[in-house]
Order: structure tokens, then sequence, then C-alpha cells
């Protein structure tokens, strides 16, 4: 039986991390070596440019936490744009296997229609983060009717207008496919209790669903304060990075799982 991959989705989401990673670790060893710079530089005979751009390096003064607030709103938008290819990626496999219109689960067909709706909409005022082809999203719609051998769904269409906050946003996103998340299987995936610090399966799906609550809280305080009164250090940044793999990895099996089932029959 053919089933649904989202490869291709996860690794784009995890090469978004391994950037964040890299930044991260450049951010902490630059600090690190300022202070320490100066005294092991050979001063005489450096080049005048050399040297002002070394005393330009020693002297500035840089809030770490300014930038690892920088890196919270990036990881949003990274995962958000993970959430994105999942949808555009699941419906794109679902119709790679798609025999008829007919085979195709109720609940796709419906959301087809209205995706490809919404997308249309926004004809006159194109969103900036995804490239709809117009005309195509027109012509793929007309193929999908009762007894089509040849219907071919709007993928794309599916993944406008997604901004992935809280558990059950997440969850809302994820049934425009047809995917019924289970919160509770997360709770029983070693990575993510690892990655938290839990135990049983119970507790890890709570701690799960806090932690996507309180980094939406923090990328909203950031996004919408300009960063005022909220104080991120290296530890934050980290965690998050160890939760997002756990939890990427995870909600792509998920997915997979559940969506392998709407394959055409």
């Amino acid at each position: 039986m053919p089933a649904v991959s989202l490869t291709n989705a996860l690794k784009e989401f995890e090469a978004s991390l391994d950037d964040f990673d890299s930044n991260l670790r450049f951010v902490s060893t630059a600090n690190r070596l300022r202070p320490r710079l100066g005294g092991n530089l050979q001063w005489p005979g450096m080049a005048p440019d050399a040297k002002k751009l070394v005393e330009s390096f020693l002297r500035g003064v840089a809030e770490d936490s300014v930038l690892y607030r920088g890196l919270v709103v990036s990881l949003f938008g990274a995962f958000e744009q993970f959430v994105r290819r999942i949808l555009r990626d699941g419906v794109a496999a679902v119709g790679t296997n798609l025999s008829s219109y007919d085979s195709l689960h109720d609940g796709l067909k419906k959301a087809n229609m209205y995706w490809t709706g919404k997308a249309l909409q926004t004809i006159f005022e194109p969103v900036e983060y995804l490239q709809l082809e117009f005309d195509i999203l027109s012509k793929n719609v007309g193929t999908c009717f009762a007894g089509s051998k040849q219907a071919t769904l709007n993928a794309d269409a599916f993944a406008i207008f997604v901004s992935i906050l809280t558990p059950s946003s997440l969850t809302e996103t994820l049934k425009r496919i047809s995917v019924e998340l289970q919160w509770d299987e997360f709770g029983k995936v070693s990575e993510l209790q690892k990655a938290l610090g839990e135990k049983g399966t119970r507790e890890t799906t709570k701690a799960v669903e806090n932690f996507l609550k309180r980094f939406a809280q923090m990328r909203n305080k950031i996004a919408h304060t300009g960063s005022s009164g909220i104080v991120v250090n290296q530890s934050d940044v980290e965690q998050l990075l160890i939760f997002f793999r756990a939890f990427g990895r995870a909600l792509a099996r998920a997915v997979e799982k559940d969506l392998t089932k709407h394959l055409a029959k």
C-alpha cells in the first residue's frame, strides 16, 4: 500500500534548525572571545584597516538577549513554514496516488474546493509567502468532479493563511487535510520525554502543550512589543531547538500515519 512521506518537509525544517544552532554557537563564541582577544593579538605591525576593525569589535556593545529574541521570532517562522510544507506535501502525496475523484476522502474534497476558493480570492492582493498560479488553480479545480479519473488537487491552496500559535490552532489547521491530531500520542514519544524531562505519557502530553503555548506567548510578546520586558538567554534558545527537533519528527510521523489512511483505494 502506498504511504505518505513528509521527508522533504522535515529535512527543510531541520536544516533551518541547524542554521539557528550555528548562529547561536557563533554568537556565544564571539561573546566569549571578545574579552580575551585584545591580549592575544600582535598589535605591532598590524595593518591599519585590520587594527581599526579589531578595535571596533572590542569596543562594541551588544545585548545578547536582543539577538536571541530575534532567533525566537525566526524559529516561529520556520515552524510555520514547516506546517505549510506538511499541508502542501501531504495533499500532493494524496493527489499523486489518486485513481479517481470519487475515491477521495469527502473531507479532502470539500477542503480542496474551500481552500482553492480562498486562494483565488487573493488574486488582487497576492500573499507574499506563497507563489500561487491562479490560472493553474482554476484549471485544477475544474478537474475535481464526480466521475473524474484525472482529478488534480490544489495542494498549494491548502497552505494559505496559516498561523500556528497554539496546540488548538495547530489541531484546527491540520483538519484542513482531514488529519486529527492525537496529542496523547506525542506523550509516548521518548525523544519528547527526554527533551522535556518527563517520563509518563500524560505528563509529557501536558508538557508538550504547555511548551507550545509558552513559545507562542513569548513570540507574540516579542513581535508585538518590540521585545520590551522579556529576556531570552542562550539556554532558552537551546531548549527551543531541542524541543522542535523532537516535535518536528513526531509531528511528521503523526501526519504521515493519518494521511496514509486517506490515500486512494
